[in-house]
């Protein structure tokens, strides 16, 4: 973990939530002139292009969401780093950017395909990273609870090293005093302050801590019965042992009845795909969502729900295993390889639930069965960094 003595995180935190709303705010405005066209052919259904394929979109919102964020991080902290997914999409040198420099990781729309469908499953993704680890992230949704002026409500999900992981709902138009230090006296929306059982104190009032409900042990025969999301990608090319093949595949090995698929058959609940990695990754975060498997995606998809994840309780791994040795459970002759945290450069991605101990199992353990039960069932990916 990084010396963070000399970052002042809930001002981190509250900066980085403030600038996604004001993002979102931007992205639910040029929406919301997009649907009172009725439909039509409007400035920014023009400025849609296509970047790897006709999957890969960026639009003028894009690139206007992340020049806003660039100029505020530049304008409140000149000496940190950016990266941004537009600017590096845009630049020359796609190595991994990212050093020990205090840096800003973002993402201006997550979901670029549904925000161009008016699906709701899209945010602004800001996170900051410390030596190379992420420590501070910001999630805003700002179009979950839909697009009338009735129901003008978006979600921000933020959390630090910490501090904590918290869900705050945002009403439109934005005021960034609703982010604010809560007085003494602040009761979050059900009436009552911050549960007892929760440690860190509420950063302002509304917020509610993550995950929603205490976490529970994780199913004895995992993945049966958890809800399992993932991401087809952008990737689509169908040739034998593609990526796009290899998703499927593992896929439908998930979803299989036990004993199916030669023995990888998983029974999960239900696949889902959101087409936000961020998003995917704040229902892990929440406890609503037990698994999330990717690869594909980028530093600037996960970085901030990697920090609501830690806080949550939970884990962020690689998605397939480093070695055959980490497959192998403990034994009586040798225990188990310790399973490391996923690169954040790595594009390889399996987060998992915040779990309670078992009668039988430490939380811990209970994750890294989950998680090699996952890796049985996946097929491994290959997504390689451009050089």
């Amino acid at each position: 973990m990084p010396d963070l003595s000399s970052f002042d995180l809930p001002e981190l935190h509250r900066f980085a939530s403030d600038l996604a709303c004001q993002a979102g705010s931007y992205l639910r405005d040029q929406q919301l002139a997009r649907t009172r066209a009725g439909g039509a052919s409007t400035g920014l259904d023009e400025s849609i292009e296509i970047k790897e394929n006709a999957a890969d979109l960026v639009t003028r919102a894009d690139m206007h969401s992340e020049q806003l964020i660039s100029d505020a991080i530049r304008a409140r902290y000149p000496t940190h780093k950016i990266i941004g997914e537009e600017s590096y999409s845009a630049g020359q040198d796609k190595r991994f950017l990212l050093d020990d420099e205090p840096t800003w990781i973002c993402d201006p729309l997550d979901g670029t395909v549904n925000f161009v469908h008016a699906f709701p499953t899209c945010c602004v993704s800001i996170g900051f990273c410390v030596n190379g680890v992420p420590v501070v992230g910001a999630i805003f949704a700002p179009f979950l609870a839909g697009l009338h002026p009735t129901n003008a409500t978006g979600v921000l999900y933020s959390g630090a090293t910490g501090l904590g992981a918290w869900s705050t709902p945002v009403s439109f138009p934005y005021a960034a005093s609703c982010l604010s230090p809560p007085s003494s006296s602040a009761a979050s929306p059900n009436g009552t302050s911050t549960p007892p059982s929760y440690d860190k104190p509420q950063p302002w009032p509304h917020a509610v801590p993550l995950p929603y409900i205490p976490p529970a042990p994780l199913p004895r025969d995992a993945p049966k019965g958890c809800l399992f999301t993932a991401e087809w990608g952008k990737a689509r090319s169908d040739a034998p042992g593609s990526n796009l093949v290899k998703k499927a595949d593992s896929f439908i090995n998930m979803a299989a009845e036990v004993g199916g698929r030669g023995g990888k058959g998983g029974m999960v609940h239900g696949v889902r795909s959101l087409g936000s990695a961020a998003l995917d990754l704040v229902y892990v975060a929440t406890g609503a969502v037990d698994v999330f498997w990717e690869g594909g995606c980028w530093e600037w998809d996960v970085c901030a729900g990697i920090v609501l994840i830690a806080e949550s309780g939970g884990r962020v791994v690689p998605s397939q295993p480093p070695t055959p040795a980490h497959l192998s459970s403990s034994s009586s002759s040798s225990p188990p390889l310790a399973i490391p945290d996923a690169g954040l450069g790595s594009r390889l991605y399996l987060a998992v639930r915040a779990c309670a101990d078992s009668e039988s199992e430490t939380a811990r353990e209970q994750q890294d069965r989950l998680v090699r039960e996952v890796w049985r069932r996946t097929e491994r990916l290959d997504y390689a960094r451009p050089t």
